[in-house]
């Protein structure tokens, strides 16, 4: 087997406001760009392939893995899309409509669908991140047309732009030849050099309050964190393993399955390449109430604050997060999407050096984390009550 990832620099925060939901439909787009007698999916299906993709706030990435006597006719599909704006109007259209549907099925008729819109747009103020990838409601992707979408492709869709990564059993001798084939004579154009404004530190509590048809009641909050590059990430993404990870995890053991307070309960990182978000989220059983809830959570995370974790459960979280990550690093698509990311945030050693800057953590560096990052006057609190 082989597999090809391209990774290009560009995501949500490159859209301009209103024009959100771009980057992200263009994803979709795309496989209509191979030319209109080129079905890229029935290609690589018809070759016992797949492939696939997906949009971040930062990047678009595109990844195909079939048998390796296929890897030519993989780079060359990549290299069509990449060579030249070849989707119709019927295709945006078309695609438009599937992501119109998407966000109303996803977003708008699910209880708490919204809630990423929402948190966002209270926690950011000047950052593109405000907006969730899917965009900042419909009516901006109803909005986008057929040169909005030919203007970001000449923009950001070219080898300057781009990052490509070929896993499986080939040598460099055997692979280089094909990428100059294919890729050598595509204009280079200009890598994305955008500059996003500079998001201010909460000063004050953020708070909202929503009143809906819900099944459970729910808080969530938002604290600033560090980029996806800071030293300060293995700490924090550590540490909300340990409060929501499984259900031994602090959160769900005390607060889901002893207490049986929640039906649910999250903590987890954007872990974006500008400032990042932690996010806890909780839903409520019935009888319960928001506030003495949010208490309870917050307890359990001001004694992370107070006393060191137990051996026992320091032990169990570090192989737990070793085990996960070396099974992060499976499978050629999975070593093609990793390596692609390394590089874009300009360090591919990190698919050899990054399980040991987790290994390295004390429990020192979580307690810190837990004091520096989760503080309650700086952050952003959103609740969802019934309406009666």
């Amino acid at each position: 087997m082989a597999a090809v990832c391209v990774l290009y620099r560009v995501g949500a925060r490159d859209e301009q406001f209103p024009k959100t939901g771009l980057a992200h439909l263009f994803e979709h787009l795309m496989f209509s760009n191979c030319g209109s007698d080129v079905d890229f999916d029935e290609i690589m299906q018809n070759a016992g392939g797949d492939s696939n993709a997906f949009t971040t706030s930062d990047t678009t990435q595109y990844y195909n893995i079939a048998p390796y006597q296929y890897l030519e006719m993989m780079l060359q599909l990549e290299s069509l899309r990449m060579n030249g704006f070849k989707i119709s109007q019927r295709d945006f259209n078309t695609q438009q409509s599937v992501v119109l549907e998407e966000f109303s099925e996803h977003y708008m008729n699910n209880p708490y669908g919204m809630f990423s819109h929402r948190l966002m747009s209270l926690a950011y103020q000047d950052h593109p991140y405000r907006w969730p990838v899917i965009g900042y409601e419909p009516e901006h992707i109803a909005g986008l047309n057929l040169k909005d979408a030919e203007h970001f492709y000449h923009q950001y869709y070219h080898p300057s732009n781009a990052i490509l990564v070929v896993t499986g059993n080939v040598t460099e001798d055997e692979l280089m030849p094909l990428v100059e084939k294919h890729f050598g004579s595509i204009a280079a154009g200009k890598s994305n050099e955008n500059i996003y404004p500079t998001e201010q530190k909460i000063q004050t509590p953020r708070i909202k309050h929503y009143y809906e048809q819900i099944p459970d009641e729910a808080f969530f909050i938002a604290f600033h964190s560090p980029s996806r590059t800071d030293a300060d990430f293995y700490s924090l993404d550590f540490l909300t393993d340990l409060l929501s990870e499984g259900k031994s995890s602090l959160l769900y053991s005390k607060m889901k399955k002893e207490n049986m307070i929640c039906s649910s309960i999250d903590c987890y990182l954007t872990a974006t390449t500008g400032p990042g978000l932690i996010i806890l989220e909780a839903k409520l059983n019935e009888s319960f109430e928001l506030m003495e809830t949010q208490q309870k959570v917050l307890e359990i995370i001001d004694d992370l604050k107070q006393n060191h974790i137990s051996d026992h459960q320091w032990e169990k979280y570090r192989n737990k997060n070793e085990t996960a990550y070396q099974f992060s690093q499976l499978g050629l698509v999975n070593q093609a999407l990793n390596l692609s990311y390394a590089e874009w945030l300009g360090d591919p050693e990190l698919i050899n050096t990054e399980l040991q800057r987790y290994l390295s953590l004390t429990k020192e560096d979580i307690q810190q984390a837990a004091i520096k990052y989760f503080n309650y006057d700086h952050a952003a609190y959103m609740y969802y009550h019934k309406q009666d």
